[in-house]
């Protein structure tokens, strides 16, 4: 989907959906998990004409909570991998293969 106006690319995130989502996958929604779900959501509209990858999401996060701990924070956050379980729950489809790091835990 498109903001005519402004037109870059915009995914709307139903906070109703993403809860229903992250009860789905066992995931309790808090002030933190939405911050990172919101800063998803706008890092994804900010690369309007971008195929975003794993790893292109993994940067983004990885500088965004450099200051609470990095990854450590994230998978405290979202322990069965940050960039699979933020994009899942935000509905934004990632165009890469899972990378471990991030993704899932193995």
């Amino acid at each position: 989907m498109y903001d005519t106006v402004n037109m870059i690319r915009t995914i709307n995130v139903d906070k109703q959906e993403v809860e229903e989502r992250a009860k789905k996958i066992g995931v309790n929604l808090t002030k933190e998990h939405w911050e990172t779900i919101n800063f998803v959501k706008k890092f994804y509209d900010y690369h309007e004409d971008e195929e975003l990858k794993v790893a292109d999401y993994s940067s983004a996060l990885q500088g965004k909570y450099a200051k609470e701990g990095g990854l450590k924070y994230l998978y405290s956050l979202f322990p069965d991998g940050p960039i699979n379980t933020v994009t899942q729950l935000a509905g934004i489809s990632v165009n890469s293969t899972r990378n471990n790091s991030m993704g899932s835990v193995q």
